[in-house]
């Protein structure tokens, strides 16, 4: 399959990550973002397969005969010219997983961006502009909703959570909901979950303290054994992957008038236990057993999940 060649991620991921990811792909629409005017430039289609003997290249994702030469031509230009500038533009990937209507949504989304001015956010990132519309988001993706091809592939190049760490305190995060709710502390918090711009690490670690507020509080948990097993540190995982590492303050749980329990943490950003905890990639976790639907679990994965 040869060398993964120019995307500076590409580089970083072997073979077997970008096979992986093109198994997941399928068929997908995907635009070219440049990050200078953080605005599409171009819609295309591909298929996976073509990832293995191009890598992240995106100039390539688009098999060459599907294109008029003149549109082939202008796409590599501006791909030439971004690079000038020291850059990569940015693919993201739009839908995948399809079967043949990926024709159609191609060809929505080119309709839909020739005929709408769009502007650009800061930094720009799939699902950042929700109150743009009225809609309430429609999850009929199952998971295959428009993503960067970088932050699927980093959860590919993520290794396998080790069972050689402290005990931890997972806690599973779902999509972002805007909810203002009191924390631990007497503070307050905007919204739980996981954000779609957090897929970047520089932006986590710039809003880390709403991650925090996400997986400090509200939940089900028995603070007894969780100090009883000498579960020192929490864990943010999203879509199977580790995400932020936090350290759980002493003595500052509370209880909420429901029951469910909360506690302050400070973020792990480096060192030894960050590295091996969540990376430059993330850790998998495992799927969870059968009909264990629980946000929370301890690590080592034991056969009694948390309520």
């Amino acid at each position: 399959m040869g060398e993964i060649m120019k995307s500076k991620t590409a580089t970083k991921h072997n073979s077997r990550v970008i096979e992986q990811v093109a198994s997941l792909l399928g068929r997908y629409v995907y635009l070219l973002v440049d990050p200078r005017t953080r605005q599409p430039f171009y819609v295309g289609k591909g298929i996976g397969t073509r990832m293995l003997a191009h890598g992240l290249e995106a100039e390539a994702l688009t098999p060459e005969e599907e294109e008029q030469d003149a549109e082939h031509s202008r796409k590599i230009s501006s791909i030439k010219d971004i690079r000038r500038a020291g850059l990569e533009p940015k693919i993201w990937i739009l839908r995948y997983g399809m079967g043949s209507e990926y024709t159609q949504v191609e060809a929505a989304a080119i309709d839909l961006l020739m005929t709408f001015q769009l502007t650009p956010v800061q930094p720009p990132y799939p699902l950042e502009t929700p109150t743009q519309l009225t809609n309430a988001r429609r999850e009929a993706t199952r998971g295959h909703g428009i993503r960067t091809l970088d932050s699927l592939v980093a959860e590919f190049a993520a290794p396998e959570l080790s069972h050689d760490v402290d005990p931890l305190l997972l806690i599973t995060l779902k999509n972002w909901n805007d909810e203002e709710l009191d924390t631990p502390g007497g503070t307050m918090r905007t919204g739980y979950g996981f954000k779609a711009s957090w897929f970047n690490q520089d932006t986590l670690v710039e809003e880390i303290d709403q991650v925090a507020d996400s997986v400090r509080c509200w939940w089900k948990v028995d603070q007894v054994r969780v100090e009883r097993e000498g579960i020192q540190h929490v864990v943010a995982v999203h879509r199977g992957v580790t995400r932020a590492l936090f350290e759980i303050v002493p003595g500052t749980w509370e209880t909420s008038e429901d029951g469910r329990r909360g506690f302050q943490v400070k973020p792990v950003l480096d060192g030894e236990m960050f590295d091996r905890v969540v990376g430059p990639f993330g850790h998998r976790t495992p799927k969870k057993l059968l009909g264990d639907r629980s946000a929370l679990n301890y690590w080592p994965r034991t056969k009694t999940p948390i309520s």
